[in-house]
């Protein structure tokens, strides 16, 4: 503990040495005692505040210590930078939360490090969160360099407005060591924006998209990386394998659709969000995706009585399907093919005979067709369901640690993974195959904030969710119809999130408030409730 406390003040020190364009640093000290009746806390004491709560300690005292220095402060450039670390009780428990550099040259943002940002959140606090590139788990390692905010594109007159950004992260933590397992694992992220500008209600379209690639196997072998191919979602030759003729690497994305719109004194976003984790969920006009986030987010400024109201209608249950991603040999094909996916390319349009071979059909009058064929093998081998399902998001068998950071999920929190599983159900043996074993999720959830006094304010969020598990559970793999034995969710378990917070700013001291919190978690899963205490100085430091 003493140890990191001395490299946050050392490391501020030497940098306000080098730099003498400011003259002060802002602090933020924070205590916090935390206690519950069960291992498992509360959702919404932990989830989405960048994983510095513990979610598995039924009692927890903690400190962060931070602060954050403005190098350069110019209208065509800025520089800061910031530090901050968790001092734990647990002194093994301790870790550097943040640390690094960034700025904004000319019209250009950029960054390098481990920051506590997303330019993609809608207001996490308030919300459940983004489904991707969220808030819930520790701030990855990364260079960034982008447009964060919607700048107005002058050769159209202000019209239209635009904002994208790329990233390169790298997954230092220990991600697992069975054999498909991969570590050092590498992050791309990039998003674009468009929005209609000089008019009260603004349209946008946005796509996210997040990528893994590269990585080390437990015996040292290492993953080929292909960056274009990962950039592009495209087949790699130099990967090979399934990579040559799917995608290079794990991805996932987001479509983002909606508007921005005024209400009197409040500022109102609508928004539309779709998932989608393959080719065939990120084309919206196929039908496969059925999956959205459907939200609201009102805000205005002020000590008022309410301040925000965020209202969400998840869905995350569909996932292009319950058929299998690809049609594949039956296993009592008389072939080495026994197994291996169905490449209507390779059929070279003799439908007749592969027919005959493969399924044992005869022709019908007119002979086969390629749609007769795909109808035929939905109904023989995929229980009548379209080709291309279960998307499984959030994991992938190449990378089974997924879309997780120190073991939280980089998304929604209302995914669960493994461990946290293991506490709910520990009479439950599953595959151990991916590590979200919870990803197929229905809710509604609503979030309110406002002042109580001109001192008090507070925060209530509240979520409910049908919990259905996944896919790769379900059945033995992704590609089976084979069920699993005592499957935990084999009837949908129904969950409830609750969270208050009131926070009081001292009027008698200045930058410093104590907040009370109390989450309560009941349902088919599992009963918590925890309550937390906290102290919060935020001072700024002249000289």
């Amino acid at each position: 503990m003493k140890k990191l406390l001395f490299v946050i003040l050392t490391y501020f020190y030497c940098i306000s040495a080098l730099f003498s364009q400011s003259d002060s640093i802002t602090f933020n000290l924070s205590g916090y005692g935390q206690v519950g009746n069960d291992e498992l806390q509360p959702l919404w004491l932990y989830a989405n505040e960048w994983g510095k709560y513990p979610q598995c300690d039924q009692s927890s005292l903690l400190l962060y210590a931070g602060a954050q220095y403005s190098i350069v402060n110019r209208a065509q450039f800025s520089l800061s930078t910031g530090v901050g670390g968790v001092l734990n009780a647990e002194l093994n428990e301790s870790f550097l939360h943040e640390f690094y550099l960034k700025g904004k040259a000319w019209i250009f943002d950029f960054s390098m490090g481990m920051e506590a940002y997303s330019p993609t959140v809608y207001n996490d606090q308030l919300s459940s969160g983004l489904f991707i590139t969220n808030s819930n788990a520790r701030p990855v390692p990364r260079i960034n360099i982008g447009i964060n905010d919607y700048l107005p594109l002058g050769f159209t007159n202000s019209w239209v407005e635009v904002r994208g950004g790329i990233s390169q992260g790298w997954l230092n933590d220990d991600r697992g060591n069975s054999s498909n397992s991969a570590n050092d694992v590498l992050l791309h992220e990039k998003f674009a924006y468009i929005r209609l500008g000089k008019v009260k209600v603004q349209p946008y379209a946005g796509l996210i998209h997040s990528a893994l690639f590269g990585g080390t196997r437990p015996n040292g072998d290492k993953i080929p990386i292909d960056f274009w191919a990962t950039f592009t979602a495209a087949g790699s030759a130099k990967i090979g394998g399934g990579e040559e003729t799917n995608a290079a690497g794990a991805h996932m994305g987001l479509w983002d659709f909606g508007f921005y719109f005024p209400l009197n004194e409040w500022k109102g976003h609508f928004y539309y969000q779709k998932p989608f984790a393959d080719g065939s969920g990120m084309k919206l006009y196929n039908g496969m995706n059925k999956d959205h986030i459907l939200g609201v987010l009102i805000q205005r400024k002020g000590k008022k009585a309410l301040t925000g109201i965020s209202l969400e209608w998840i869905k995350t249950d569909w996932q292009s399907g319950k058929g299998i991603p690809d049609p594949l040999y039956p296993v009592d094909y008389q072939d080495k093919k026994q197994g291996q996916i169905i490449w209507m390319r390779d059929i070279e349009e003799d439908y007749d005979q592969f027919m005959q071979e493969v399924l044992g059909q005869s022709p019908p009058v007119g002979g086969w067709t390629e749609e007769l064929v795909t109808q035929q093998m939905e109904a023989e081998l995929n229980e009548g369901y379209a080709f291309g399902g279960r998307d499984d998001y959030m994991n992938n068998g190449m990378y089974p640690s997924g879309w997780t950071y120190h073991g939280a999920s980089m998304g929604t929190p209302l995914y669960h993974t493994a461990s946290t599983v293991q506490l709910y159900a520990p009479d439950w043996t599953f595959q151990n195959r991916v590590t979200f074993l919870n990803n197929r999720v229905n809710g509604f959830h609503m979030g309110l904030e406002g002042w109580m006094t001109e001192t008090l304010n507070y925060r209530v969020k509240g979520t409910f969710t049908n919990n259905f598990g996944s896919y790769g559970e379900e059945y033995r793999g992704r590609s089976s119809w084979v069920k699993s034995e005592n499957y935990f969710y084999e009837e949908k378990k129904n969950q409830y999130y609750l969270f208050g917070e009131v926070q009081w700013q001292v009027p008698s001291l200045k930058n410093f408030s104590i907040s009370c919190s109390m989450g309560c978690d009941f349902g088919d899963l599992y009963q918590s409730v925890s309550g937390r205490v906290g102290v919060i100085y935020k001072p700024s430091v002249k000289w």
